[in-house]
């Protein structure tokens, strides 16, 4: 996605944003339009998290519990779950 341009925040804005956490929700008093603004916020995992995983992966595999996997499945079995997926877990 192209951003067309970019503008400067009123302090107005940067403190919703600070105050909201990260996230701000703005409305255009004139048209009403309702805008939401995000600090981006660099994903983390943790490292905790890694190890489990990889010893869990390792154990899978010490086990003889490997298959050979196709992208093209894989990515035809997540587009049949998002599209059963209901308005409400969006």
């Amino acid at each position: 996605m192209d951003i067309p341009r970019q503008a400067p925040l009123s302090a107005e804005q940067l403190a919703a944003v600070r105050e909201g956490g990260g996230y701000a929700h703005l409305v255009d008093p004139n048209t009403h339009q309702v805008y939401f603004l995000t600090e981006p916020i660099a994903p983390t995992i943790d490292d905790d998290y890694v190890r489990a995983k990889l010893d869990e992966a390792q154990t899978s595999i010490d086990l003889g519990e490997v298959s050979e996997w196709n992208v093209e499945e894989i990515k035809a079995e997540v587009r049949q779950r998002l599209s059963k997926k209901s308005p409400e877990q969006e």
